[in-house]
């Protein structure tokens, strides 16, 4: 199989998009828009989620480090496309969509997990981070950004 033909047959696999943050030891806040993330298991409550090794944020997480899963409402993509685009990487946090008091969160995401990371795995280009939830808060009616065929989906 070629990577083209795997990148083609993975267009149709849609999925939720969320935001990654968490802040550094230095104080340093980053985020990256991710939609390779997975329910892990519900004892203990855990997450999976896939980084690139040449994201910003991916040597800030390694075990212990707190993070936050934002899964976006359907109007957050101007917040998706600012967390994947590394020539707007400066400009994340210049805004009023996020609560920078303690592990950085979007306000208005369709639902926030905060998470203590336990483990990670590197796999090729990607490490695979396993992080329990430790809390959750969530928006009532189901209203989450979806992406897939190679954009968003209404």
């Amino acid at each position: 199989m070629t990577k083209e033909q795997f990148l083609i047959a993975m267009r149709s696999l849609a999925a939720s998009v969320s935001v990654i943050s968490a802040r550094d030891a230095s104080g340093k806040t980053y985020a990256m828009t991710a939609s390779s993330v997975t329910s892990l298991s519900i004892d203990p409550p855990a997450i999976l989620v896939c980084v690139n090794k040449e994201a910003s944020i991916h040597d800030t997480l390694v075990e212990d480090v707190s993070l936050c899963i934002n899964i976006l409402q359907k109007n957050q993509q101007e917040i998706a496309n600012l967390c994947s685009s590394k020539d707007l990487e400066s400009q994340r946090f210049e805004n009023d969509f996020w609560d920078l008091s303690g592990t950085p969160f979007l306000k208005n995401a369709q639902a926030n997990i905060f998470c203590k990371i336990d483990q990670t795995v590197p796999y090729h280009s990607h490490t695979i981070v396993l992080a329990k939830a430790l809390k959750a808060e969530s928006k009532g009616e189901f209203n989450t950004l979806m992406y897939g065929d190679g954009g968003y989906l209404n």
